[in-house]
């Protein structure tokens, strides 16, 4: 490692030199002699075409050619185990038949067919993973055995996602070091990793349309309760004709609906969550689980769907942000914009037929601090108002801040007598999302932490 580090940093190697050098680490990964016995091949040539050959050393001719042996040995031993475990079926790997959840050790079973390893030798197993971030674990198995073994591997995996496993890595190898087999067991199971269950939502309830009724005011259709007066038209009808204000007054009045509308039970939402968001997936699984229990219609789409169905329903929801989170690592402004017209063309298509007046929009308060990521979502809900929709925001507050404001008696005691290293960051990320804050209260913009 340090001769790593000692040729690409302090040496300034050419980037051809560095790629050469990882390409060789890799080869040698997978060849059967180590560096421990090529330095002892090099030191047994040196042995023979020095010592031996000028100066008939039989010491270091005993020597050279018993590292030779001992080399030879192992590396014979270590290739014909190897061929004889990769021809048969000795490892199968057990995957969880539920999902499990993010930043929770997953436990796995490898079975161990019956096989018998000489002493002085062992089998190492790891996974390899079609994606990167997880653990690195591997088994070590030794001795012999008649019967099946099982053993178990831990894994964590750092967020949601259907993690693919390749394979199973297998290295057979000495405990001096000296000689390895490496082969890989191909495999197609899957671990579905869920973001954290979150049993409560405190959220309130936002719909996203609107029909006649008696709670909210529409100033543009009155089909509310004829409880308002106006002066009396021919085609108001007789019925329609408060007989007393013209007793009274002498001038026809009749009454009309008042201007009024209800919330409707539908809500549309988009979840706009990195792979880091899953905090933030749990409470809109969470959110949107409560609707379903009042019988309300939901539509859930998410940041990356591209063209996946939008959901309607909790696990639907849970589906649709495991699926898409390695496409939302990548997405763009452009890209959140087309993922939140999906949902309104599904909200206006012929079955439905729903005009969304209000689009709740679910992000972390730690994004919103960053000023490129804040940037891309104040584009979304301008484009929302453009369409004749209002952005409702719901988000999580930053970490940052949540420490900030659990700062305990002791702590404040402390910093009495020791000043406290100020982070600039904190401070950036804390300014850059109560800027966001002001911008929505600018805007008129609905914001629920």
């Amino acid at each position: 490692m340090i001769y790593k580090v000692f040729l690409t940093s302090q040496l300034r190697m050419p980037p051809f030199l560095v790629s050469a050098y990882r390409s060789c680490t890799k080869a040698l990964r997978w060849a059967p002699l180590t560096i421990q016995s090529t330095t002892l091949l090099l030191l047994a040539l040196y042995l023979l075409a020095g010592p031996v050959k000028g100066s008939s050393d039989i010491v270091s001719a005993a020597l050279a050619l018993g590292l030779l042996a001992v080399v030879a040995l192992v590396t014979t031993l270590v290739l014909l185990q190897g061929l004889h475990f990769r021809s048969r079926s000795l490892l199968e790997i057990t995957t969880p038949a539920s999902a499990s959840f993010s930043n929770e050790g997953v436990r796995l079973i490898l079975t161990i067919s019956p096989a018998r390893i000489l002493p002085g030798f062992y089998l190492e197993c790891s996974l390899d993973f079609a994606q990167e971030g997880t653990s690195p674990t591997a088994l070590r198995i030794s001795g012999a055995s008649r019967f099946e073994r099982k053993h178990h591997l831990d894994i964590l995996f750092p967020h949601r996602g259907s993690w693919e496993i390749r394979g199973l890595r297998c290295h057979l190898r000495d405990s001096s070091g000296l000689a390895q087999f490496s082969w890989t067991i191909p495999q197609q199971n899957a671990i579905v990793i869920a973001p954290p269950r979150v049993r409560d939502s405190h959220l309130p309830l936002l719909s996203s349309t609107q029909r006649p009724g008696d709670l909210v005011t529409d100033a543009f259709n009155r089909q509310g309760d004829p409880f308002d007066i106006k002066p009396y038209h021919p085609s108001d009808g007789v019925k329609k004709i408060v007989w007393k204000a013209f007793a009274k007054s002498g001038e026809l009045l009749s009454r009309h609906p008042e201007a009024s509308m209800t919330p409707e039970g539908f809500v549309t939402i988009v979840v706009l969550a990195r792979p880091e968001d899953d905090d933030l997936c749990g409470k809109v699984t969470a959110y949107v689980r409560a609707l379903k229990e009042l019988q309300l219609d939901v539509v859930v789409g998410c940041e990356g769907a591209g063209s996946r169905d939008v959901a309607t329903d909790a696990s639907s929801c849970q589906e649709l942000l495991i699926d898409s989170v390695w496409d939302a690592e990548h997405s763009t402004a452009t890209s959140i914009i087309a993922d939140t017209q999906s949902i309104l063309d599904y909200c206006a298509q012929s079955r439905l037929k729903i005009t969304v007046r209000k689009m709740i929009i679910f992000v972390s308060g730690a994004r919103v601090a960053d000023t490129e990521q804040a940037k891309r979502i104040e584009a979304l809900a301008q484009w929302l108002e453009t369409c004749g929709i209002e952005p409702v925001f719901c988000l999580s507050e930053p970490s940052s801040l949540a420490t900030e404001q659990s700062t305990g008696l002791r702590e404040r005691a402390f910093s009495l007598f020791v000043a406290p290293p100020i982070d600039t960051r904190h401070v950036t990320s804390a300014t850059h999302y109560r800027a966001f804050l002001s911008q929505c209260l600018a805007k008129q913009w609905e914001v629920f932490v």
